[in-house]
């Protein structure tokens, strides 16, 4: 997706939002720029442990804009986040300079403009100070190839498996099907599709696999709707605890623009069964990071 098509589409998610549509097209129109890539609709997990939705965000310079409505204002912290938004959600705890803007969309025409100015000021002045280039996909990628390690912190995503497996991991694989493989001695690339609530109940998302992730990120349960399998998942994970394997795990979730991506969550390693459910085995994460090979 080249930047015009990547605009496009991010701009359109709020074309049903007559005040917000026209608020961040300003912002953008006037940021003129080619360099800054936004992103819409990007939820933020608070302080507080609560989640709040940008409007737009701009990830090179930690700066988001909310569009103050009455439906935001009245309804947002008790919307039901999915799966999806927590997965891709930033934290404002991640950066020391992480700013959130608002712009009152119940003002006047010309104190929304004034305001409109203000937060341009603000986000180019945050520029001058940062060397921004809009990397294409293949170039982050060959940037990520050059650090040390990957963070559950970095806001990178992979479009394909064999993406994480080539430019983490040191491989050359040409495509991969194949959601678990063994990666590197006593590890294991685990990409999973994480379950999903339906009328109140987790459900499979694939192959019949439900996986629940933590809301903090700290442990994964694992379980299979055909109690067969899950017996025999449990023998292998006597296996695995042993000899104490990890999985590197990359979260399956759909993004902003409603593509399925990969996201880094951690290094997790089996306990066996789950202490809140004997239908469940658990994983545990035991590192925020893995090394690049």
């Amino acid at each position: 997706m080249d930047k015009r098509e990547y605009l496009i589409k991010t701009f359109s998610r709020t074309k049903r939002k007559d005040y917000e549509n026209y608020i961040l097209t300003a912002v953008w129109h006037k940021l003129d720029t080619m360099n800054l890539k936004p992103v819409s609709q990007q939820y933020v997990k608070r302080p507080e442990g609560k989640y709040a939705l940008m409007d737009l965000y701009f990830p090179d310079i930690h700066i988001g804009i909310e569009v103050d409505e009455a439906y935001h204002k009245n309804n947002q912290e008790s919307d039901l986040l999915r799966m999806d938004d927590i997965i891709s959600a930033v934290s404002e705890t991640d950066a020391d300079d992480f700013l959130i803007l608002r712009i009152d969309a119940s003002k006047p025409i010309d104190v929304i403009h004034h305001r409109i100015d203000e937060v341009v000021q603000m986000i180019e002045n945050r520029m001058r100070k940062v060397d921004l280039k809009w990397l294409t996909y293949d170039e982050e990628l060959k940037a990520l190839k050059k650090k040390d390690s990957l963070s559950v912190y970095d806001v990178t995503t992979f479009s394909l498996i064999k993406d994480i497996a080539n430019t983490i991991f040191g491989r050359n694989m040409k495509g991969c099907q194949i959601s678990c493989f063994k990666i590197r001695e006593h590890t294991w690339l685990w990409c999973p599709q994480l379950s999903i609530m339906k009328n109140g109940e987790k459900t499979s998302a694939a192959g019949g696999w439900i996986n629940s992730l933590a809301e903090d990120w700290s442990y994964i349960d694992e379980t299979h709707i055909d109690p067969e399998k899950m017996e025999r998942r449990k023998e292998k994970a006597v296996t695995e605890a042993e000899n104490k394997y990890q999985r590197a795990v990359f979260a399956k979730f759909r993004n902003h623009l409603g593509m399925n991506r990969y996201r880094f969550v951690g290094v997790f390693q089996i306990t066996g069964v789950s202490p809140d459910h004997p239908d469940y085995v658990r994983y545990i994460r035991v590192s925020e990071n893995i090394k690049i090979t």
